[in-house]
């Protein structure tokens, strides 16, 4: 039987693996470096995203359901607003290939929020 902690186990292990990959290959690759750097920048910030929810979820852990709602819904406007600041920062000051760094984001973005919406749903139960 699939468990939250095991959601939550794969989401967070996925994310540092592929993070760690990432930069592996972003050092050690002779021909594209900032195409993996731009996908490295993009999974990092999506993965960023990722724990801040993972926080304000736990933080309304086990609170009547008004707390819960507000942590929840404050925390993803404080996820949106600083993924906004980071996203346009990155564009605009770094050396990073542009469309590479925004569908990577978009993927690892989409991907942790899947994630994130199953451990939920699972939790509950």
């Amino acid at each position: 039987m699939i468990s939250a902690k095991k959601i939550l186990l794969f989401g967070i292990s996925f994310g540092i693996f592929s993070l760690l990959i990432l930069a592996g290959f972003s050092l050690f690759a002779a021909s594209s470096k900032i195409i993996f750097k731009s996908i490295l920048i993009g999974d990092f910030l999506a993965f960023l995203n990722f724990v801040l929810g993972l926080l304000f979820v736990f933080r309304g852990h086990n609170r009547p359901n008004k707390e819960f709602l507000a942590s929840l819904f404050g925390g993803l406007l404080i996820r949106l607003s600083l993924l906004l600041i980071l996203l346009t920062s990155t564009l605009i000051f770094l050396e990073i290939n542009e469309i590479s760094f925004i569908f990577s984001i978009l993927f690892f973005y989409f991907f942790y929020v899947i994630i994130e919406i199953i451990y939920l749903n699972f939790r509950k139960r």
